[in-house]
């Protein structure tokens, strides 16, 4: 029994990236998705993420907004991405 490829996450949101247009900037390796990262494989400031994942939740769950914006924040603090002192960290 073989185990499965890695599949990275996401830094910041944990997002798997799977394909090239997963990653910021479509650059493979990059440590942030698409929503995350900027083209340049940047991470994106804290409230653009903070916003883009409540959006996400709300699409793809239902979640009312301020329920899904609270939730994305819990998400996002757990994140290596915006721990204090995190390389990177957006602003």
């Amino acid at each position: 029994m073989s185990l499965p490829e890695h599949c990275p996450s996401c830094g910041s949101c944990g997002f798997p990236m799977r394909e090239p247009a997963d990653f910021a900037g479509g650059r493979p390796g990059a440590a942030y998705c698409s929503t995350c990262g900027d083209e340049a494989g940047r991470l994106r400031p804290y409230d653009e993420v903070l916003q883009a994942n409540a959006d996400y939740l709300v699409r793809q769950q239902g979640l009312d907004p301020a329920a899904a914006r609270e939730m994305a924040r819990a998400l996002l603090a757990a994140m290596p991405a915006w721990q204090p002192g995190a390389p990177g960290r957006g602003a």
